[in-house]
This record gives C-alpha cells, sequence and structure tokens, in this order.
C-alpha cells in the first residue's frame, strides 16, 4: 500500500474519532471525565473489535458465515435479516459492553448517565475504528469518507443505550443485570435493524433516520436527566 494512501486511510480514521469523542465530551460538560480516561475507552473498544473480528473468524465452525459482507453477497433476504439480528447485532454489541464491564464500570466513578455515554461512545468509537482499517482500504470516494464519518457515530449511538441505561440503574441503585439485558437487547436490535436497511439502496435512507431519530432520542434524555438532577 502506498504511504499517501496509508495516510489517507489513517486520516480518516483518527480525525472522525477525535470529532466524535470531542463531540461526547462536550454532551458530558456538567461533570466532564478526564480525556485520558476517554482516550482508554477508545483504546480498549479498539482491541475488542480486534477480538470480534477473531470471533467471527471462528463462526464457520458453526455453521455460520465469517461476516456481514459474505451473508449479503448471496442476496439471500431471509439470511440477511437473519445474520443481521441475530449476529451482527448482538456479537458486536457484547464485544462493545465487555470492555465497560470489565474496566470501566469497576475502575471509573461513574455517577450520571453522561458518564455512561460518554465512556460507551468512547468504546464504540474505537471498535468501529478498527473495523473501518477492514474497511476503507477498499472503499474510495463518497463511499469512503461516508463510511470514515458515520461508522463511529453509528456504533456510538448504539452503545450509548445501554451506556445510559446500566448508569443510569446504578445511580437509582436499581438492577445493573436487568438494565445490561434490557439494554443491550435493544442496542443490539436496531445495530441489526440498522445493517438490514443499509443493505437496500431503497431503504437505506431509512437507515440515516434511524440514527437521527436515536441521536435526538439520546439528547432528549440526557437533557431530561440533567435537569432532574
Amino acid at each position: 500500500m502506498e504511504f499517501s494512501v496509508l495516510w489517507k486511510i489513517l486520516a480518516s480514521i483518527v480525525g472522525p474519532a477525535i470529532f466524535w469523542i470531542g463531540y461526547f465530551y462536550y454532551k458530558d460538560r456538567r461533570q466532564p471525565e478526564p480525556l485520558i480516561n476517554l482516550l482508554e475507552a477508545f483504546l480498549l473498544g479498539f482491541l475488542f473489535g480486534f477480538f470480534c473480528f477473531l470471533t467471527y473468524r471462528q463462526l464457520p465452525y458453526f455453521g455460520l458465515p465469517p461476516g456481514f459482507n459474505v451473508v449479503v453477497s448471496k442476496g439471500q433476504a431471509r439470511e440477511i435479516v437473519f445474520y443481521a439480528l441475530a449476529v451482527v447485532g448482538p456479537l458486536e454489541e457484547l464485544f462493545k459492553f465487555l470492555p465497560f464491564a470489565l474496566f470501566i464500570l469497576k475502575g471509573r466513578d461513574l455517577d450520571e448517565p453522561a458518564d455512561g455515554v460518554v465512556y460507551a461512545a468512547s468504546i464504540a468509537i474505537g471498535f468501529a475504528s478498527f473495523e473501518n482499517l477492514g474497511y476503507l482500504p477498499i472503499m474510495s470516494g463518497l463511499a469512503f469518507f461516508g463510511r470514515a464519518i458515520a461508522s463511529p457515530l453509528t456504533h456510538a449511538i448504539f452503545s450509548s443505550i445501554w451506556g445510559f441505561f446500566l448508569v443510569r440503574a446504578k445511580v437509582k441503585g436499581q438492577s445493573m443485570i436487568l438494565a445490561a439485558i434490557f439494554s443491550i437487547f435493544l442496542a443490539a436490535l436496531f445495530h441489526g435493524f440498522f445493517n438490514v436497511l443499509t443493505v437496500s439502496e431503497n431503504l437505506r435512507v431509512y437507515s440515516a433516520l434511524l440514527i437521527l431519530f436515536l441521536w435526538l432520542f439520546l439528547i432528549y434524555l440526557l437533557e431530561k436527566q440533567a435537569r432532574t438532577a
């Protein structure tokens, strides 16, 4: 790979990552977390993105294709929907949740739902950055820049769902296990449904509307929580 192409790919990964982490950091402006902590969360997400990639490689041993693109290439609608909802959504949200549960919940003082959102988003952006290492080299033009900018945001929005509800349960003294089960299921469902919509050119616009809806709803929840606090 030429140096100029490599630089273009790295810049297209690092640039959006800095922008979106900055955005979620701003949303946590009332009691912002140290930026070094968010960098740690980003690196954890990147690492667990690699672990997720390795897991995908093992799926053929269980009779499943090793990736969503393989399923899409076959063009079978039923298989695409099943794989997106039953494999991609749950698997990727699980691998983003694991570093949050193992390192962030135990090692950080999470005293408001916005903290859960900013850490979950930072992990998700790291996850998306690793994922883009595989996608961006084979893309070009608008698809290249669209992927570079949109992928970190979409991953962050999905993971912010469990980040918000889990920390809200923690702050309120409610069951974190029930909150985790409910919110991870919800995030995985939206994640898988989003992937289904992106496959069809006719439905792709609805995938953007789905992200917009979730984004605005997340902002509403954060603002409502801030007013309550």
